[in-house]
C-alpha cells in the first residue's frame, strides 16, 4: 500500500487567473481531486463509503502559498494521509516545482457523514484507515471565527454551475464568491498568500447567499458566505494578502 500519491501536472490555460498563474479556484480543486483519487486507491474512497451509505466531506483547509505555478509550468502534486484527530481525518498536499521546491503546501481535515441522517461517523468505525507516522509540518487547519461587519449584505441566488452532483453548493464555488467580492484594483495590488477555511453548513439550490467581510488590517481579512433564510455562515475564511510583485 503506497501512502504517498503523486500527480505530474502542467498548468493549463484554463487553470490560470488573469495574471497567468494558477488561480485559487483551480488550486482548491486540485487539492480536492487528488485527495479523492488517493482515498479511492487506499480503499476508502467515494465508492467504498457509498456501499455503507456514508460519504467524505471536507471540513477544514489551510493553504500557504510561496508562489503559484505559471501558465505552462510543470509541477508535481503530492499527497499523503497524516493521521486522525478525533472525528477528523487529516491529509497533507504539496505542490512541488521542477527544481524539487515545495511552492504550495496545504493541510485538510475530513469528516465522514451518514448519507441518510447526515450525522458524523466515528472514524473508529472505519477499520484500518492508513496514515504516515511523521509529517513534514506540524500546523493543522483550525477554527476560523465569524467576521463582524455592519455593512449591508447583498444576497444573490445560487447559480446552476454552483451546484454539485450531490445537489449542494460546490465547495470551490464558495471560495470563488469570496475571491470575486474583491474588486479588480484590489487584486491588481494584492495576491492571496494564505487562506484557512471552515466548511460549516451545506448550501442548496434555493439559497440566496452573500459575502460578509471584516477587514482586520491591510493584509488580514475574515470572510464568510452567509445564507439569507437563517443568517447562517455556510463557510468561514481567514485570508492573508501579500503585495503583488
Amino acid at each position: 500500500m503506497n501512502l504517498k500519491y503523486k500527480q505530474h501536472l502542467t498548468t493549463k490555460s484554463y487553470f490560470v487567473n488573469r495574471f497567468g498563474k494558477l488561480s485559487t479556484s483551480f488550486l482548491f480543486w486540485q487539492i480536492q481531486d487528488i485527495a479523492w483519487e488517493h482515498a479511492e486507491l487506499l480503499g476508502f474512497g467515494f465508492d467504498n463509503l457509498k456501499e455503507e451509505q456514508q460519504f467524505w466531506v471536507l471540513s477544514r483547509l489551510l493553504v500557504k502559498i510561496k508562489r503559484r505555478p505559471k501558465w505552462g509550468e510543470k509541477f508535481t502534486l503530492e499527497t499523503l494521509p497524516v493521521g486522525i484527530d478525533g472525528l477528523l481525518a487529516l491529509r497533507d498536499i504539496y505542490f512541488i516545482d521542477e527544481n524539487g521546491e515545495c511552492i504550495i503546501k496545504a493541510t485538510t481535515s475530513w469528516l465522514v457523514l451518514d448519507s441518510l441522517t447526515k450525522r458524523i461517523i466515528r472514524l473508529d468505525d472505519l477499520k484500518n484507515i492508513p496514515f504516515v507516522k511523521e509529517r513534514r509540518w506540524e500546523e493543522r487547519a483550525g477554527k476560523v471565527r465569524s467576521p463582524k461587519s455592519a455593512d449591508e449584505l447583498v444576497f444573490t441566488p445560487a447559480l446552476f454551475n454552483e451546484i454539485d452532483i450531490n445537489q449542494h453548493f460546490n465547495s470551490g464555488r464558495y471560495l470563488e464568491r469570496i475571491i470575486d467580492s474583491y474588486d479588480f484594483d484590489f487584486h491588481k495590488k494584492n495576491d492571496l498568500v494564505e487562506f484557512e477555511i471552515n466548511f460549516a453548513k451545506e448550501g442548496v439550490p434555493a439559497d440566496n447567499l452573500a459575502v460578509k467581510k471584516q477587514i482586520i488590517d491591510t493584509d488580514n481579512n475574515l470572510c464568510s458566505v452567509v445564507r439569507e433564510s437563517d443568517g447562517a455562515d455556510l463557510i468561514r475564511a481567514r485570508l492573508v494578502w501579500g503585495r503583488r510583485m
